[in-house]
């Protein structure tokens, strides 16, 4: 069997994850900063560390045998709020890191299932090693968009609308705009849609409700 050995900031927490969304597993790191899991079969993983106040990091890990990690702890959440942006899923996604712990309405197709999600197809995907995520965002308690801002709401909706393919119309009522703040895992990078060969289900980013005060991304 595998495992997987790290080093982390003392007291935080790790939870280790398989791309194909099955049940998670977790640790603290302890007084040296030590944490591990073991018993382990060979494979991918996906580690996510996280720290109240900071944003959750995530780093992709292929376990043969025993793996040596460190992770580090992500940006402090910014506390100070901006204008509400009004953005498509995939604009958001590019745009993540001036984002973070802002306020936002995110438009894009809404999904339910285990965790709701507004999903959209993009150009480009989210990566951390050679894992890629989904171009969606994950929902938790998010509101309706503010009546201030529903031009702007239906302007985005009609814009995706319009850019669906002939062949594969967008259902109308499935193009939403949702309120909240957005947090976006720290680690990844940009690249070219479909190029990893391993891909997670967890969406790369959230979109809060505006009481929530615990900011992970990957629940």
């Amino acid at each position: 069997m595998a495992s997987i050995q790290g080093k982390a900031p003392v007291g935080s927490s790790v939870r280790l994850f398989r791309p194909d969304g099955s049940a998670p597993l977790s640790t603290a790191a302890d007084r040296r900063g030590d944490f591990s899991f073991a018993s382990l079969a060979d494979g991918w993983y996906i580690l996510c560390l996280s720290m109240f106040g900071y944003r959750e990091t995530v780093k992709a890990v292929r376990v043969a045998g025993t793996a040596e990690i460190e992770l580090s702890r992500g940006l402090l959440i910014l506390q100070g709020q901006r204008p509400t942006a009004v953005l498509s899923v995939c604009e958001a996604l590019d745009q993540r890191e001036a984002l973070i712990g802002q306020p936002a309405v995110i438009v894009g197709i809404f999904k339910s299932g285990i965790d709701e999600t507004l999903r959209l197809d993009c150009p480009f995907e989210l990566t951390s090693g050679e894992i890629g995520f989904p171009a969606s965002i994950g929902l938790t308690r998010t509101a309706q968009a503010p009546d201030t801002l529903r031009d702007q709401v239906e302007k985005k909706r009609q814009e995706i609308l319009s850019g669906a393919p002939p062949e594969a119309p967008l259902r109308p009522e499935r193009v939403v705009g949702l309120y909240g703040r957005f947090v976006s895992l720290a680690g990844l990078s940009k690249a070219r849609c479909c190029s990893s060969p391993v891909e997670t289900v967890y969406p790369p980013a959230r979109l809060f409700g505006f009481n929530d005060t615990d900011l992970r991304v990957i629940r």
